[in-house]
C-alpha cells in the first residue's frame, strides 16, 4: 500500500515539474497571431461562439483576438439575424457605405499589434482578403474565409491604399506581394447568401487564392474534416516560418 501512493505522489510531482517546465518555455515562445473579423450583424463574441470548435483547435496552437467591427446594424438580415455589428452597409442604391472607414478602423486597431493570419466570415472574410491586398496590416503570412463574396467596392479601396502605401513608403508592402500571400477560401455548396461562384471570384480576384468547398451552407466550416484542412495550410504557410524566426 505504502509503496503505490509513493509511486502516486511521485508521479504528481513529475507531472507538475513538467507542466511548469513546459510554463516557462512558452513564456520565450511566442504563439502565431490571428486576427477574427466576424460576419454581418455578429459581433466578436458570437463568432467566437459559433466557430468554437475550430476556435478550439486553432487556440493551441495560435492567440486569437476577435474584433467587433465599427456600425451598429439595426433591423433583421446579416448573418447574426440582425442587429450586431458590421464593417460596413449596403444603401438601397446598391452601394457598400463605410468601407474605406473599415480599413482606417482596422489599421488604427491594429498599429500597436503584430498579426500573422487574417481569418474571417462573409463580409469579414472580404475585408480579410482586402486587407493583404492594401497592406494595413502589415506581416501577415496567410488569409482565411468562409463564405465570403468578391466586392468590387471594396478591391478598389483596398488598391488605391496599397498604391498610396507604396508611393510613401518602398520598403512597404504593395499590391503584388499582397495578392502572393496565400489565401484559403471554404464555400458552401448549399450557401443560398453567397453561392459558390462567388468565392470563386474572391479567390481569383485575391490571389494565390485555393477554394475548398464544403456541404453545408452559409456559415464557417467546424467539422473536423475542414478544420483540419485549415489547420495544415495554417501550419504550411504560418507555423513553420514562425519557429524558423523564433
Amino acid at each position: 500500500m505504502a509503496s503505490s501512493s509513493n509511486d502516486k505522489t511521485m508521479k504528481m510531482t513529475t507531472s507538475t515539474a513538467i507542466a511548469t517546465a513546459t510554463a516557462t518555455a512558452t513564456t520565450t515562445v511566442t504563439k502565431p497571431r490571428i486576427l477574427c473579423l466576424h460576419g454581418l450583424s455578429q459581433s466578436g463574441a458570437t463568432f467566437s461562439q459559433k466557430i468554437g470548435g475550430a476556435r478550439r483547435k486553432l487556440a493551441r496552437y495560435y492567440d486569437l483576438d476577435f474584433l467587433d467591427a465599427p456600425v451598429r446594424v439595426t433591423g433583421t438580415g446579416g448573418e447574426g439575424g440582425g442587429g450586431g455589428f458590421g464593417w460596413w452597409i449596403r444603401n438601397e442604391q446598391g452601394e457598400h457605405v463605410g468601407v474605406e472607414t473599415s480599413f482606417e478602423y482596422i489599421r488604427q486597431q491594429t498599429q500597436h499589434q503584430t498579426y500573422d493570419v487574417l481569418l474571417g466570415f462573409s463580409q469579414g472574410g472580404l475585408l480579410a482578403t482586402a486587407l493583404a491586398l492594401s497592406g494595413d496590416v502589415p506581416g501577415i503570412k496567410a488569409v482565411v474565409t468562409a463564405g465570403s463574396p468578391h466586392v468590387e467596392d471594396a478591391f478598389q479601396i483596398a488598391m488605391a491604399r496599397a498604391a498610396q502605401r507604396h508611393n510613401h513608403n518602398h520598403n512597404h508592402i504593395s499590391l503584388e506581394a499582397g495578392k502572393a500571400i496565400p489565401k484559403l477560401h471554404f464555400a458552401g455548396e448549399t450557401d443560398t447568401i453567397i453561392p459558390v461562384e462567388r468565392v470563386e471570384q474572391l479567390s481569383r480576384e485575391g490571389g494565390n487564392g485555393t477554394v475548398l468547398k464544403h456541404e453545408k451552407g452559409h456559415l464557417f466550416p467546424t467539422k473536423a474534416s475542414e478544420v483540419n484542412a485549415m489547420m495544415e495550410f495554417l501550419e504550411t504557410h504560418v507555423h513553420h516560418h514562425h519557429h524558423h524566426q523564433a
